[in-house]
């Protein structure tokens, strides 16, 4: 491997700072070594996967059981606080949609549509944002987020939406547009 000087040079320059680092903070993990040595994880960890092909892979549906809305995209996707169970890890954000539902999209075709999604949105927003919800039948969608049947307390979430006609029914194929997202509100009081 032929380097230039200068890359040599920074290369130098950062591990000897890393050394002078761990010098004065014996108590810390030798990052030293770990730079160094990473070439070897790397390899050790790409023999594994040499042989994996997309259909040999599912999806990952993270173990969540419940967890703090901190987003509301639109009236059928929120984005929830987490940690995964049983583990010390940080929390994590999960993008999650709701699933049998569809609401009216924020970017629509129409305005009459857009106006619809933002209030489905704000509907969404004012009975869950900021609390803790319950998941329930995790699954995950074409795009990778979660999909799950959302509880507050006791109140199902999805068909509460259904019921106060901020969303239609969805099985998750071919979307089907309402007309009376171009006609009229969904919600009729």
């Amino acid at each position: 491997m032929n380097i230039s000087f200068f890359t040599f040079f920074a290369l130098f320059v950062n591990v000897s700072k890393v050394i002078c680092y761990n010098s004065l903070n014996p108590n810390r993990t030798n990052l030293t070594n770990r730079l160094l040595s990473s070439s070897k994880y790397i390899t050790k960890n790409d023999e594994y996967l040499k042989n994996v092909e997309y259909s040999d892979i599912k999806r990952f549906i993270p173990p969540i059981e419940e967890g703090k809305v901190v987003k509301v995209y639109d009236g059928d996707t929120i984005t929830i606080a987490s940690k995964l169970p049983n583990s010390n890890l940080p929390f994590y954000r999960f993008s999650v949609r709701l699933r049998s539902i569809d609401s009216p999209e924020i970017k629509g075709i129409t305005e009459e549509e857009k106006s619809l999604a933002i209030e489905a949105r704000d509907a969404l927003h004012n009975l869950i944002f900021g609390k803790i919800i319950v998941l329930k039948n995790l699954g995950t969608e074409k795009y990778g987020r979660v999909l799950a049947d959302i509880y507050l307390e006791e109140l199902h979430i999805n068909k509460w939406m259904l019921d106060n006609k901020y969303a239609v029914p969805y099985d998750g194929k071919k979307k089907v547009r309402p007309v009376e997202w171009d006609e009229s509100r969904l919600y009729i009081p």
